[in-house]
């Protein structure tokens, strides 16, 4: 069994984490819709932690551009979202630190595809890495290892979840080349009732999601070294699947002014923090929680809700498992 000890961090590659993450729209709202200052202060209080890591994720919904049309919902509709950020808000992304973003989800094209190549020119104007549509792999380098960010969701742009040997196939091929790979995937139902892992398909909005259970561990069996699932929009349990990490679900990040998410479930959230081996076996983790605040921004929580509902979570769906989270969030297996 390993732990985190007194603190420190074991050398390694240090990740950072959280999940999705959209920095106000335009299109339904205007400029009210949007933070002020481009977004700088949405990540007051959090964005440290990613500072830190020698590399940040998120997941990113909501498309960077400016003007493009939705092209998702139907004028009127009640029970459609769909997003556009204008691309000065990378601006609040580089001042965090992020290095690597998601494109893999359910908003991907809320644009229509146009929206996510202005996302990819917007982030590779900034030089931030992006894993979305077919073929689009984020390759890094840290400490001298080459370092692969494959994503997936349930849409036709990118890699399918419900396609577990398309995924175990791309995660292989990567692997030739990487010495580390990281899987991030956009899956499962949404809500407050989808906070278990079923080991079985989801559904939700009449669209199949994926059994993320035997995806992640799939992954891992193909070469995966870290799998960060988001998509819920709440947290979910995590497991040490083979010596690698499984985050079922990272939760909500951001969703300024967009839809509610203060208090209960969805406004519970967590930067995840993880430090992989040269082989990319985990050395050590950290659950470091937030909490959403009125406008949807993430502060950290010294409550702990966060580390109590993954403990939870983790104990009733993983009960033989080997991960224990410590009440200071540390991880030992």
């Amino acid at each position: 069994m390993m732990f985190l000890i007194g603190g420190a961090m074991a050398a390694g590659i240090r990740f950072a984490a959280a999940g999705d993450t959209m920095m106000g729209s335009d299109l339904s709202k205007g400029e009210a819709g949007l933070a002020p200052d481009n977004g700088l202060h949405l990540f007051d209080g959090v964005k440290e932690w990613f500072r830190a890591a020698d590399i940040a994720f998120l997941n990113l919904e909501g498309p960077l551009a400016d003007g493009l049309p939705n092209k998702k919902c139907a004028p009127g509709s009640t029970s459609c979202y769909s997003f556009r950020t204008p691309t000065r808000y990378t601006a609040a992304l580089t001042d965090m630190g992020i290095d690597v973003v998601s494109l893999a989800n359910n908003h991907a094209w809320d644009l229509g595809p146009e929206g996510q190549e202005s996302s990819m020119r917007a982030l590779d104007a900034v030089g931030i890495r992006h894993a979305g549509r077919y073929g689009d792999i984020a390759w890094l380098e840290q400490g001298g290892k080459k370092i692969a960010v494959l994503a997936a969701h349930f849409g036709a742009c990118c890699l399918n979840v419900n396609n577990i040997p398309e995924i175990q196939a791309a995660i292989r091929e990567a692997d030739k080349t990487a010495d580390i790979v990281v899987f991030s995937y956009h899956a499962g139902a949404e809500g407050s009732s989808a906070r278990r892992v079923l080991g079985a398909p989801e559904i939700a909005w009449g669209e199949a999601r994926g059994d993320v259970k035997a995806l992640s561990r799939a992954a891992v069996e193909a070469g995966a070294d870290l799998i960060l699932g988001h998509g819920p929009h709440v947290l979910r349990a995590m497991e040490v699947y083979q010596g690698r990490l499984i985050a079922y679900s990272l939760g909500n990040f951001c969703g300024f002014r967009q839809f509610g998410t203060q208090g209960g479930y969805g406004g519970t959230s967590m930067v995840l923090e993880a430090e992989l081996g040269d082989a990319g076996e985990l050395l050590s983790g950290l659950i470091r929680p937030v909490l959403l605040d009125s406008e949807s921004r993430p502060r950290p929580d010294p409550a702990g809700a966060a580390i109590r509902q993954v403990q939870e979570l983790t104990g009733l769906d993983f009960p033989q498992g080997t991960l224990k989270i410590g009440m200071d969030g540390r991880l030992g297996w």
